[in-house]
């Protein structure tokens, strides 16, 4: 299922009052859905078309449904399904979860709760698709994403790879500019040679020169060995120099010279040696401003940038971001030792009303910290305080004072008067508002809704 698809679901119920009254609800919310009041039609269906979501009684007259989900699993069909039923026991019911139905409704349900809950699939389906894609981007290198601008840096990286062309990587911290540099190598004739990667800020500015070229035995004090730089290592290969921007003037000279001749020099040596070596840089600052002010050296500025990539900043693609978090939960449950967690949507929609100033590092270290604080399950009550005050912040600056205050006070009244009609009963509440329990008890918290304002 794309984005631009509408949702496919399946209806398995002999009783065809049931088929009809499910069809218009759903399609009434641009879905397509297809009925079938046996399990041989319902078989045939499955064969013949992508289904996203089963819904299915479990009392049929030939076959009962949980034997007709496993034989739907076992044809390789992995669309979540949704039992319903109107006579299942609590056993039945608990058995049709256990199996990995997606959820149970009893019937008589209502128009609201249905739609809820195929909503809530489908978000399933698209997160268990992600995390699949996770696993073998993650082994490849792949850079996650489907918008409009990141969708670009992959195009630009496809048509760079195979030259020989230097590449300056620009972008705000955190963005992935490391990244960008991986996927040039590997997309590029010299994969199999050396890449070497180099924190130019990370380097005390004695010892920069050293590092990068290399010295020979007694050039300086504590220089006890010959020692190859990181150009030598690299030969052949590919050099990431990023945050070039901290490089001292005399440590760019010697650079351009690289680029220039192809040679190095090692400290404390006269001769000059041979290196084949492309050179791929990143910064977050303005190089052309710092040459401008005499900060960075003109000449080599011209000789990086001969391909500008520009890396977008998160919030510049907050579309992506569940698939990122798909991305980035398989690689941190490994990293951790971790079984995968189901996250649940209200986690996915908090996190993109933030604007992410340490864009991908900065999410990748709150994904981890909710991944190892949390239960079974991630859900909103573990996204960080600071992370829910500052998107609500930043939504007030953008939606206006007064329409937030409008805004608030109705979902607060809303909420209190389900609540009253429920006589206090949170879990039912949350069903009949279409949330989770856990966002209920948030909400509350957020709206400053006292016990006392609704259970009399």
């Amino acid at each position: 299922m794309t984005a631009a698809a509408r949702p496919v679901v399946l209806v398995l119920d002999d009783e065809k009052n049931i088929c009809k009254a499910i069809e218009l609800a759903l399609g009434q919310e641009g879905m397509d859905v297809v009925t079938a009041l046996d399990v041989s039609t319902a078989l045939r269906t499955l064969q013949e078309r992508i289904v996203d979501v089963v819904i299915v009684d479990i009392r049929l007259g030939e076959i009962d449904g949980l034997s007709f989900f496993k034989r739907m699993q076992a044809d390789g069909v992995t669309a979540p399904a949704i039992f319903i039923s109107g006579q299942a026991t609590l056993t039945e019911a608990a058995q049709a979860v256990k199996i990995g139905g997606c959820d149970f409704l009893e019937k008589p349900f209502s128009s609201a709760k249905l739609i809820t809950t195929v909503r809530r699939c489908l978000d399933m389906s698209t997160l268990r698709t992600q995390l699949a894609l996770a696993a073998s981007r993650s082994s490849s290198g792949e850079i996650a994403g489907q918008s409009g601008a990141i969708r670009k840096v992959i195009v630009d990286i496809a048509r760079v790879a195979n030259s020989n062309a230097n590449v300056l990587i620009t972008g705000e911290s955190g963005v992935g500019k490391e990244l960008v540099a991986n996927s040039i190598h590997a997309r590029s004739d010299r994969a199999g040679q050396p890449f070497v990667k180099v924190n130019c800020s990370a380097i005390p500015d004695s010892l920069i020169e050293s590092e990068l070229f290399g010295h020979e035995r007694g050039a300086f004090t504590g220089a006890t060995a010959h020692k190859k730089g990181l150009f030598e290592i690299a030969h052949r290969g590919v050099i990431f120099l990023d945050e070039i921007a901290d490089l001292s003037l005399s440590a760019q000279a010697k650079i351009l010279r690289v680029l220039q001749n192809g040679e190095i020099q090692k400290v404390g040596s006269e001769t000059v040696t041979k290196v084949d070596v492309r050179v791929l840089s990143g910064t977050h600052k303005d190089l052309k401003k710092a040459a401008a002010e005499g900060r960075f050296r003109e000449d080599l500025f011209y000789r990086l940038n001969v391909v500008p990539i520009r890396v977008p900043a998160l919030r510049e693609r907050i579309e992506d971001l569940p698939e990122l978090i798909a991305v980035l939960a398989h690689q941190l449950s490994k990293k951790n030792n971790l079984k995968a967690k189901p996250i649940d949507e209200e986690v996915v929609a908090e996190l993109q009303r933030y604007a992410w100033p340490g864009n991908v590092r900065e999410l990748q270290n709150v994904l981890e910290r909710m991944m190892v604080m949390s239960g079974e399950r991630i859900t909103v009550l573990d996204v960080p305080e600071e992370i829910l005050s500052s998107a609500d912040a930043d939504e007030e600056r953008h939606d206006g004072s007064a329409l937030k205050d409008f805004r608030d006070r109705s979902e607060r009244d809303f909420i209190i008067a389900t609540l009253k009609r429920n006589k206090g009963n949170i879990s039912q509440s949350a069903a009949d508002l279409g949330i989770r329990r856990t966002y209920l008890h948030k909400r509350l918290s957020v709206l400053k809704i006292s016990k006392k304002e609704y259970f009399l």
